[in-house]
């Protein structure tokens, strides 16, 4: 297979050392003789471990070499983009190399027969490719997407010093793709390398670049604003983070990285609360901390928005307890949800297996008779009964009996789906609403 990588900086000569090492025929193209120089002559352009002997084997044993973009393109079967997007002064990308390379590549496409793949390895936001590469390739080669050539993306997960291990023992390869043969030319380009392989839209594949790097940067900062809190108060910062991230049940594992409805109980608002609330007398700002209070509401609140859009008046809350298998009703969104959709005159009627207003006790019970006095009015027996007279079905938690809700409902019900339940909710198509998909 042969491939052309167009822009030799930091992620195209890695990536180009890194597949002509696994024998794919490479061909780099870079506007700055200075790269393309050193490339042709085995050397990294860049400071990195180990490139400078990958680059120099491979051009030794006729892998790599370096042309013009239309040299590359006729040549290879698939095209990579591999060209910087800066930040503008207003934080939006810089797309300027983007459009003019994939612009000339347009221009450089040959109408032989041959079908070709161009694949964004630029890190681009989510519809980029779709409503700026695509229009472009197309205009300029008179050719279609997904017919006469392949499009795809294929984000990068290399970190600076240790991206040529990164590539070879990587997490996982995801590639953005609409039609199988631009998918499939991405799988063949990286053909020896075992990872996981995640074949998905291309929007989704845009996404997941931004996903990562966000989490990376709030961890930094989490770890950041714990070890200044933790300072204040008499304690070592690297050693409370050391053993927080021992735990990887629930600290450093997927867990809670699920999108659902906001967060509630009698554990997360009120311990970050607390923190927040000693941070500011103790004069330590931990902006992150502090947000995550901020914006938790604002989540909620896009739940009653996507309620009070279908305009109905008639509604049924299937969860009322902050999770599955708890009758935990302390500080759960589902209870400020009811209160809010009661206090704006909707009809309400609740169905929650966990809840027996008899056998709430304690803390628990003082919340009930402090929010929803009139609980026991508003449940229902079954889950049945509570959607029969209902316009809008609202889930906040799913379990067992729940699964099978969208069998049990009438064509014209609108099902709220806060939690992220089966995927067969969605065939109500729309009639079916998610908070986050």
């Amino acid at each position: 297979m042969n491939v052309a990588i167009i822009g030799l900086g930091y992620v195209g000569a890695v990536t180009a050392g890194c597949l002509a090492k696994l024998g794919r025929t490479v061909i780099g193209v870079d506007s700055d003789p200075y790269k393309a120089a050193a490339i042709a002559e085995g050397r990294s352009p860049i400071s990195e471990p180990g490139l400078d002997e990958l680059l120099g084997e491979a051009v030794a044993r006729g892998r790599l070499s370096v042309a013009s973009v239309g040299a590359a393109v006729e040549s290879s079967d698939v095209i990579m983009v591999a060209v910087g997007t800066p930040s503008a002064r207003s934080g939006s990308l810089d797309l300027s190399a983007v459009h003019r390379v994939v612009e000339e590549i347009g221009a450089a496409l040959p109408h032989d027969g041959r079908f070709r793949t161009v694949v964004m390895r630029s890190t681009v936001l989510p519809g980029t490719t779709d409503e700026q590469v695509r229009p472009r390739l197309e205009e300029r080669s008179g050719l279609r997407a997904g017919i006469d050539f392949g499009l795809a993306t294929n984000p990068e997960f290399l970190r600076e010093s240790s991206s040529i291990r990164d590539f070879f023992d990587a997490s996982r390869t995801v590639i953005g793709a609409d039609d199988d043969r631009s998918a499939e030319a991405v799988r063949h380009v990286y053909e020896g390398v075992k990872a996981p392989t995640f074949v998905v839209p291309i929007r989704t594949s845009e996404m997941v670049k931004y996903t990562d790097n966000a989490f990376h940067a709030v961890k930094i900062a989490f770890a950041n604003e714990i070890a200044s809190f933790a300072r204040a108060h008499g304690v070592d910062g690297r050693e409370v983070m050391r053993i927080m991230a021992s735990d990887d049940r629930l600290n450093i594992s997927p867990a809670y990285l699920r999108p659902g409805y906001a967060f509630g109980g009698s554990c997360l608002p009120k311990d970050l609360r607390a923190i927040t609330d000693r941070a500011r007398k103790s004069e330590v700002d931990v902006p992150l901390l502090t947000a995550a209070l901020a914006s938790n509401t604002v989540h909620f609140e896009r739940g009653v928005q996507l309620v009070e859009a279908t305009g109905a008046r008639r509604v049924a809350l299937v969860g009322l307890s902050f999770k599955s298998s708890t009758d935990d009703l302390r500080e759960s969104p589902a209870v400020a949800l009811a209160e809010r959709l009661l206090g704006r005159g909707y009809e309400l009627s609740i169905y929650d297996d966990d809840i027996h207003p008899d056998r709430l006790r304690g803390a628990n019970r003082a919340f009930m008779d402090a929010h929803l006095p009139h609980l026991g009015q508003l449940l229902a027996r079954s889950l049945d009964a509570a959607i029969s007279d209902s316009d809008v079905v609202v889930v906040t938690k799913v379990w067992s009996d729940v699964e099978g809700l969208g069998d049990c409902m009438r064509e014209d019900q609108v099902l709220v789906d806060l939690a992220g339940g089966p995927a067969a909710w969605a065939e109500r198509g729309d009639r079916y609403i998610g908070i986050g998909w």
